[in-house]
């Protein structure tokens, strides 16, 4: 909004006083930067034209050779970007961001060219539920120590859907096989957009609505041409759908801190960094960060907390500070569970606790889409029954590296190196591109105030030729279980995982 009201007002200022000021012109003096009507002059009106042009709104305009304004030789929408980074700057008082990156922000002030959403159905609730599912038992899979998990679905999915929109062929239908159940990536394309949108909140107040989910994306690419070049109409999908900011950098350690501090901004330092280093022969980063900052809607007093015992996966009696009140209760033929709603009711805190003759291993083994969606939607059949529960309050840390987790779930080629990103890279012909390691690291924190987490996932992109209440129940969270927290709309999870020590 802060930027939104700054680009105003640097059009106005720079209607008012153009940037370059008219002089008399021979045919050999060449046009400034950014002066697209041919009137020696760059200033909001050449930007209103070049952006029409662009559309194909109005063919009969000449475009003027200054409307290369980043001197590449070609008219694209990176010109346009480089307008509207000129005209910002215009303004000399501006007020500097906290996060300065050392990278070039080639998308400073461009627009989404506001394409349409689509609405929630069925079709994509389904495919979201299924991705959650296949990825939780993928991650858990590997938990060979029992360590605590967490992953976060939409973050995985916003920076996969990113990069789905470069790729083609094989390369494509293999991920939108995996991240929308076979949809095409421009239809999911608008989902998300609309899971976006109805993420932000636009009522939060100091005494209600005591939530928010802020989501950002970027796009990092090595500032060397003969290694990628960057599609215009790539660049656009992601501002468009994903709101995503584009930076070309060097690729050393200054970009290394640069994504690093990005990140820690953008998920309220609950993750400090996303990467221990920059391997020689990736090109490009594809990045998400999500923060999820939520109140109770009815908090823990002090006396609501009382001290008591978690024992672990390994077997392990560890003390817990137990939070302790009456709630929804949730459940099936081998589940009880609660369900807690944050501040505003946008948002809900679920535990699922198997039987004591089920282990969170099979429990999670033996899960699917339409298990998970059966309890959580649960409560609406047992509204006369509720649970006297006893949760635990708990804060880790969880990362994991992707790549066998997806390869096993259907997306391969993306991995290989005859992976297709023709539709990312202009240059894929010469200088093919694959995934090279994704990267998750997740954040949470839960206590009697409500519930804190935090999420980024990176993808790397690699030159390929490299490798690759009548009933009241007592519930006691005593040992480990699974949880999310959910959108009570969708029903979809914004963060899943497992609890299995204290430790």
């Amino acid at each position: 909004m802060k930027f939104t009201k700054l680009f105003a007002a640097a059009a106005a200022l720079c209607i008012a006083a153009p940037s370059t000021l008219p002089t008399t012109s021979t045919a050999l003096t060449p046009p400034p930067q950014g002066d697209v009507n041919g009137d020696f002059i760059f200033n909001l009106s050449d930007i209103v034209l070049f952006q029409r042009w662009l559309n194909g709104k109005d063919n009969s305009i000449i475009i003027n050779s200054g409307a290369d304004a980043n001197c590449d030789g070609k008219f694209d929408v990176f010109d346009l970007i480089a307008m509207r980074k000129k005209l910002i700057s215009c303004i000399n008082d501006a007020p500097e961001p906290d996060f300065k990156p050392k990278a070039q922000n080639l998308c400073a002030g461009i627009e989404s060219s506001l394409p349409s959403p689509n609405e929630y159905d069925e079709k994509f609730i389904n495919s979201q539920t299924k991705f959650t599912v296949d990825m939780l038992k993928k991650t858990y899979a590997e938990n060979e120590e029992k360590k605590n998990t967490l992953i976060s679905p939409y973050s995985i999915m916003q920076a996969l859907a990113m990069t789905a929109n470069g790729a083609n062929g094989e390369t494509l239908k293999e991920m939108e096989n995996v991240l929308g159940d076979g949809m095409e990536i421009s239809e999911l394309d608008k989902y998300l957009l609309k899971q976006r949108l109805s993420n932000i909140n636009n009522y939060r107040t100091e005494y209600t609505n005591k939530w928010s989910l802020s989501t950002a994306n970027s796009i990092w690419a090595v500032n060397d041409p003969e290694r990628i070049v960057t599609r215009p109409e790539f660049v656009q999908k992601c501002v468009d759908y994903f709101n995503s900011e584009y930076y070309v950098a060097p690729f050393d350690n200054t970009t290394l801190d640069d994504v690093n501090n990005w990140v820690n901004e953008k998920t309220n330092k609950m993750i400090p960094k996303i990467l221990n280093y920059i391997l020689p022969y990736e090109v490009m980063y594809l990045v998400n960060a999500v923060a999820f900052e939520a109140e109770w809607q009815e908090p823990y007093s002090k006396y609501q907390v009382e001290e008591g015992k978690f024992t672990s996966a390994n077997g392990k009696e560890q003390k817990a500070d137990m939070l302790c009140s009456q709630e929804h209760y949730i459940g099936d033929e081998n589940t009880e569970g609660i369900i807690k709603k944050y501040s505003g009711g946008k948002f809900a805190f679920a535990a699922f606790l198997p039987d004591k003759d089920t282990t969170v291993d099979s429990y999670i083994e033996n899960l699917t889409p339409e298990k998970l969606r059966n309890i959580l939607g649960s409560y609406k059949n047992y509204t006369d029954i509720a649970a006297d529960a006893m949760l635990p309050k708990f804060k880790y840390e969880y990362e994991n590296e992707l790549s066998d987790e997806l390869i096993s779930m259907g997306m391969p080629t993306a991995f290989a190196d005859y992976a297709d990103f023709s539709n990312l890279s202009a240059i894929s012909d010469k200088n093919p591109l694959a995934i090279g390691r994704v990267i998750h690291k997740t954040f949470i924190e839960l206590d009697e105030n409500g519930t804190k987490a935090a999420a980024a996932t990176l993808v790397s992109m690699t030159e390929n030729s490299m490798p690759s209440y009548k009933e009241v129940k007592r519930i006691v969270f005593d040992r480990p279980f699974v949880y999310c927290i959910f959108d009570t709309e969708t029903y979809l999870p914004i963060f899943i995982g497992a609890l299995n020590s204290l430790e």
